[in-house]
């Protein structure tokens, strides 16, 4: 699967098939959607910084009884007045622990979309477009197969 219904709300994982596109590359093609699709909607409650943060843990469980995962870093957008958080990590742990084992996946793309948020502010505000945009944006730019690993129903554990 290829595209993404900016329509959608809810939970997402995908398996990214971007061979040996450098790191460096899909962070910057993360970006530059995050900044287009502000600039085109142009509301101030989004935020000026469109940039993903660099985690380097502690990482948490996806379930209680699930082992704690080890990766070098992930990265992060999440921002309090935008619909949309996402998390990209690598498909294959420090230790050799593969998240996914369908072959090609080099990372993992986790994401959320928030229906009807934030609230508008009028009729023609577009701010809960943002997040649907940016996925619709990124799915469009990003070369590579995108495999939908799984759409989450509302409170159900992570894999």
């Amino acid at each position: 699967m290829s595209d993404f219904d900016m329509d959608e709300y809810g939970t997402f994982e995908y398996g990214l098939k971007t061979g040996d596109l450098p790191e460096k590359e899909i962070v910057k093609i993360f970006e530059k959607a995050l900044s287009v699709i502000a600039g085109e909607i142009d509301d101030p409650r989004i935020p000026k910084k469109r940039k993903l943060r660099k985690s380097t843990g502690p990482f948490g469980r996806s379930t209680p009884d699930a082992e704690p995962p080890e990766y070098d870093h992930i990265y992060i957008y999440n921002h309090g007045a935008s619909n949309l958080f996402l998390q990209l990590y690598p498909n294959q742990e420090k230790n050799g622990r593969v998240k996914f084992p369908m072959e090609g996946i080099v990372w993992n793309l986790y994401f959320t979309i928030l229906q009807g948020y934030p609230g508008k502010v009028s009729q023609e505000d577009r701010i809960q477009e943002f997040g649907g945009r940016v996925m619709q944006e990124l799915f469009r730019t990003l070369p590579g197969e995108k495999v939908l690993i799984k759409k989450y129903a509302p409170g159900e554990d992570r894999l």
